[in-house]
């Protein structure tokens, strides 16, 4: 199951971080406006936050939005993986943050796990560092709304851990 999380670690890491180039656009992807969001974790930056965000807006539904935050908590927002910023539209933002115990893991295994990902019967405990409401759209309470008329999108957002 490890190379479960190591898999699913590796396709996650490619779509975000896969360049911000404008070349192969995909046919009726909408046009883009920067947002950069900065995610803090009771009022401290966190790093390697999972952050994406969701639209009931069915033109832009289809397409990923999201980015991994750095160690000041800075997530450049891309769509479809690899093109800088988002669609205008308002959005539910959720931001999750998990780990498998070190002790459970090979040398060899990155420690973070993707938000979709439940622990099973024989497997170790996932560590939660955020709050699990800020993970799901439907309990997530951050929102934003990225407007065309906004050069530039700067937010900060702030959760807490688990209660």
């Amino acid at each position: 199951m490890q190379k479960h999380f190591y898999s699913l670690t590796l396709i996650l890491m490619f779509f975000v971080c896969n360049g911000c180039s404008n070349e192969n656009r995909p046919d009726g992807l909408p046009p883009l406006f920067p947002v950069t969001l900065t995610i803090l974790l009771d009022d401290q930056p966190i790093d390697s936050a999972l952050v994406i965000l969701y639209t009931e807006d069915k033109a832009i539904a289809n397409w990923t939005i999201g980015s991994v935050t750095d160690a000041d908590g800075k997530a450049i927002i891309v769509t479809h993986g690899q093109f800088r910023g988002a669609p205008a539209g308002k959005f539910k933002v959720c931001v999750s943050k998990r780990e498998l115990p070190r002790s459970s893991m090979g040398s060899d295994m990155p420690s973070i796990v993707g938000p979709q990902i439940q622990p099973t019967a024989g497997m170790p405990q996932v560590i939660e560092h955020v709050d699990p409401i800020f993970g799901k759209p439907e309990s997530s309470p951050l929102e934003i709304e990225v407007s065309p008329q906004r050069k530039m999108m700067v937010v900060t957002l702030n959760v807490h851990k688990p209660k």
